[in-house]
């Protein structure tokens, strides 16, 4: 029987017990580590927070790694993917995934549309810089922020000033970016392999900007056209993912991909469309075990 090893700090959450439900109906073997209790040795062996080893090493690993604590659930990938498992979503592209500026830099570089984006480690050369080559608002994003948490709309030089002084002081690494006017409007097509199981549009709520559902925004399904498949796809190999959420963003001159999305979650999806995403993602990872299947 194929064995799946899906690693998470949140094993509980509705995408997580979707996978598992999944593949209960295909048969297939599932574990849901919770990654908080897991430590790692040099010599490989994955340990609960009880002291007892860990099973076999599994045939293919997921990692739906959040901001907690990434680079330590990363070990644990990293060491299963040295005995042999196969992963779908492998590290080096999880980290590119994780950070705003590793995935603006390497989309750019693939000659894909992002959002014109700029790095710095000065507050006040970061803010210099912004005013010399972007328009008001701009948009400061923690590098590693998710659902719109640490996601900042500044609409004037002061401001931006004060958000990055601020971020700085507490020793957060920033990006600032070209703000995309979409109207409170963004898609999300659903990568697994090479295809988009699934593509839905979303609404940002009354008086909120960002329109991801983490923030309340509204979710509707569409029938994504032959170019944002193309496009979607071309970021997710582009980064090296497996399975990936991809968000495109309205720009006056065709669609812009705002972010990218290494642990997608998808049970608004399933909703919205009524299409099985779990199934979709638990076949892939079967398909890879057999070798049938590569990363993205």
């Amino acid at each position: 029987m194929v064995s799946i090893l899906v690693l998470s700090a949140r094993p509980d959450t509705a995408s997580n017990r979707r996978l598992a439900d999944a593949a209960r109906s295909a048969g297939v073997r599932l574990d849901l580590a919770d990654a908080l209790t897991l430590t790692i040795d040099t010599n490989g062996r994955l340990r609960s927070s009880g002291g007892s080893a860990e099973g076999t090493c599994p045939d293919v690993v997921l990692a739906r790694v959040g901001n907690w604590r990434p680079d330590s659930l990363l070990a644990f990938l990293e060491s299963l993917m040295a005995q042999g498992a196969r992963a779908v979503n492998p590290a080096p592209a999880i980290r590119i995934g994780r950070d705003h500026w590793r995935t603006s830099q390497t989309l750019s570089a693939a000659g894909l549309p992002v959002p014109l984006t700029i790095a710095g480690a000065d507050p006040e050369a970061l803010a210099a810089a912004a005013r010399e080559s972007l328009e008001f608002p701009v948009v400061v994003k923690q590098r590693r922020s998710r659902m719109g948490v640490g996601v900042i709309r500044c609409p004037s030089p002061d401001h931006l000033e004060a958000v990055l002084d601020s971020l700085w002081r507490l020793g957060d690494e920033v990006v600032v970016q070209e703000y995309i006017e979409t109207g409170g409007r963004s898609s999300r097509l659903l990568v697994v392999g090479s295809e988009v199981v699934a593509a839905a549009k979303f609404t940002a709520c009354d008086g909120e900007w960002r329109s991801n559902a983490a923030r309340g925004g509204s979710v509707a399904p569409f029938e994504a056209q032959k170019a944002l498949v193309e496009l979607a796809v071309a970021a997710t190999r582009a980064v090296g993912l497996g399975v990936c959420g991809v968000d495109l963003l309205p720009g006056d001159d065709g669609m812009v991909i705002g972010e990218l999305n290494p642990t997608p979650g998808f049970v608004a999806l399933e909703i919205a469309t009524g299409i099985d995403v779990a199934s979709a993602i638990v076949n892939h990872l079967v398909e890879m075990s057999h070798g049938s299947s590569e990363p993205a």
